[in-house]
């Protein structure tokens, strides 16, 4: 049974990670043809595509993990590679993150209506509101770094000298936690945004006492910004279940359910974005009516 439910789990993981790398490399490949005819990249196109370009990494980094535990565990040994697996993850994944982050706040600034200075201070330097944003992510991920070698030091110390030691899960499980708490900070910022978004919703609703072009810009950012909320939470309860499952539990197919969850944010979220994003939806649609024509074309040489 256990065997059965592994092999459904690691089916799942793969078709998350396919899922994943056709949606994310789209976005990167739509973007990058725009940019190579019209000469021109905008803010909006460059963040998407450093977005999708780190998921890719983040996926790719994830099922190699999965692919290197499953072929042995014994590289949870080899301390080089714990330490490069471990820089990359927190560097993508971090990176990641930071991208949708600045996705929210340039949707605030471009549609929000607010008279506060400081508002309209950083809706003229949107340029440098956005790199600040990405210096933080640089500092985080810096103070994440130099936590994570500390623990891959101890955890390679521990495995050779001793079979179990209670301290260094504690010292995991505190690694872990402070990973997810830092993980917090962006998602504050895009929850604020979403929410400084709504009240500038509502305050344009009273003025027009109507919907306008405005408004549907409003909305549409607000479906865009939520759906990577309600991703966010999913991807960090999971971070939160990678604790349990790494250091508590043990279980070779708590693990693999809970890579699953982790490949949902990633994966998914670019469908989102395609969805929201009138370019991507366009070019989406032209490629489906191009994949449809050609399949009816094989069916009539077929006959």
């Amino acid at each position: 049974m256990e065997r059965t439910l592994n092999n459904i789990l690691m089916i799942i993981s793969a078709g998350e990670f396919l899922l994943g790398i056709l949606g994310n490399g789209f976005i990167v490949l739509v973007n990058c043809i725009d940019w190579i005819r019209s000469r021109k990249f905008s803010l909006i196109d460059f963040i998407l595509t450093c977005l999708a370009i780190s998921r890719i990494f983040v996926l790719c980094i994830m099922i190699s993990s999965t692919g290197l535990y499953v072929i042995s565990e014994e590289i949870q040994y080899n301390k080089n590679l714990l330490i490069n697996l471990g820089f990359l993850w927190t560097g993508s994944n971090y990176f990641s993150i930071a991208c949708t982050t600045c996705i929210s706040v340039f949707y605030l600034l471009r549609i929000a209506n607010f008279s506060n200075f400081l508002f309209l201070w950083m809706k003229r330097r949107i340029h440098k509101v956005l790199l600040i944003i990405a210096l933080g992510a640089v500092f985080s991920f810096c103070l994440c770094l130099l936590q994570k070698n500390m623990a891959v030091e101890i955890l390679f110390q521990n495995q050779v000298n001793s079979k179990k030691n209670v301290t260094l899960d504690f010292l995991m499980i505190r690694y872990d936690l402070f990973l997810t708490i830092m993980f917090l900070i962006p998602f504050v910022v895009s929850l604020a945004s979403f929410l400084l978004l709504i009240l500038s919703l509502c305050g344009h609703l009273r003025h027009m006492k109507g919907v306008d072009c405005s408004s549907e810009a409003h909305v549409r950012a607000l479906k865009a910004m939520i759906s990577f909320l309600l991703l966010f939470i999913l991807h960090y309860l999971s971070n939160i279940m990678t604790v349990w499952a790494n250091h508590i539990l043990g279980s070779f197919v708590a693990k693999i359910f809970v890579n699953m969850l982790l490949f949902f944010c990633p994966s998914g979220h670019p469908l989102l974005l395609i969805l929201w994003n009138s370019k991507l939806k366009k070019a989406s649609l032209c490629v489906l009516r191009k994949l449809r024509g050609y399949m009816n074309l094989r069916k009539l040489f077929q006959k």
